[in-house]
């Protein structure tokens, strides 16, 4: 399925009647003001001091999630192939969210966010572990820079939990709200899994949405252009490494973007979902939205730092939902409320 809309010709009336008719549902999807995201349609959201975070609009559609035992690279848990209708478009962010989109909203920009993180003495559940956040990761409360990279504000969001993620999609829709340019039936929140997978595909049904993956090691030729991870990530990287290689988060929207026109699907940060980690039922599913409960929450698409075959469309991981680490960041969808 493409995302794109085919016209037909119909003659004068019909043509300018099908206008109105788009002007009219477009005011009503604005929710009374054209100044906000018209269905069909990508756009620009406006965030404090000037700066926009790039929305893609998304059509709905049908598709096959999860990948076939043939696939090289997959894991268990991506089947069986489930057959999943999305109902309702949505818009997806361009890219994941950057440090700058962060900073407009919340006021804190990554050292302010690790500083805060390792003061933390809330003890956490981790899969019946309770600890704090800094002990379960291994952190030292009074060396901030031992785990932080690069700090731009073009680079994704990194250091931040599935909490804080859905929290930030709070804040946006609570100004999108006042603002009158929330969509009537929509907010914004990750998107679920079954819209991730759909949107990272983009009409494709292969191991990624540029071809086949053949992998070599830590390597797979698909992947260079449109992915930053474990194989290419030290490639000319500049500034403060992690870890024992010099690499690290990448800004935001260098590589190639699929047919929809989203980048980073694949690599830089693993993107957090909306669902608890659970089984697939197969079979066909209709907007589903994950278990109700689960040990984990989903994360898709890989990071700079994983392996070729973690950056698959079908490809999944779980977390725990307080985790925040350099690897991990999200998208932000503006999506149907479920």
């Amino acid at each position: 399925m493409k995302n794109s809309t085919q016209y037909i010709w119909l003659g004068p009336s019909i043509f300018f009647m099908l206008i109105i008719f788009a002007a009219c549902a477009g005011t009503k999807l604005n929710n009374g003001g054209s100044k906000g995201p018209v269905v069909g349609a990508s756009w620009n959201l406006p965030l404090p001091g000037k700066s926009m975070i790039g929305m893609v609009w998304i059509n709905p559609g049908t598709f096959t999630m999860g990948s076939p035992v043939s696939e090289p690279g997959r894991k268990t848990d991506e089947g069986p192939e489930t057959r999943v209708t999305l109902t309702k478009g949505f818009w997806l962010g361009k890219t994941e969210l950057t440090i700058g989109a962060w900073r407009a909203l919340t006021g804190i920009g990554i050292h302010g966010q690790v500083i805060s993180m390792l003061n933390d003495d809330v003890v956490y559940d981790f899969g019946g572990q309770q600890k704090t956040l800094r002990d379960f990761m291994g952190f030292q409360r009074n060396d901030p820079e031992k785990i932080v990279a690069n700090t731009t504000d073009s680079l994704p969001m990194y250091f931040v939990s599935w909490n804080d993620a859905v929290n930030y999609c709070q804040l946006l829709t609570k100004q999108e709200r006042a603002a009158g340019r929330l969509p009537e039936g929509y907010e914004y929140n990750l998107p679920t899994e079954a819209q991730w997978e759909f949107a990272c595909r983009a009409g494709t049904s292969g191991a990624t949405f540029n071809g086949p993956m053949l992998l070599q090691v830590n390597h797979a030729a698909v992947l260079e252009n449109i992915a930053w991870y474990g194989g290419n990530s030290t490639k000319n990287y500049t500034g403060k490494g992690l870890g024992n290689s010099f690499a690290g988060p990448r800004n935001a929207g260098e590589k190639l973007a699929n047919a929809w026109g989203l980048q980073d699907m694949y690599g830089n940060l693993w993107e957090w979902c909306r669902d608890w980690y659970g089984p697939y039922t197969g079979g066909k599913r209709i907007d589903p939205t994950g278990p109700l409960t689960g040990t984990g929450r989903v994360n898709r698409g890989g990071s700079w730092g994983s392996a070729a075959a973690d950056e698959r469309s079908a490809n999944r991981a779980k977390n725990p939902q307080p985790e925040k680490s350099a690897y991990r960041g999200f998208r932000i969808a503006l999506c149907p409320v479920q």
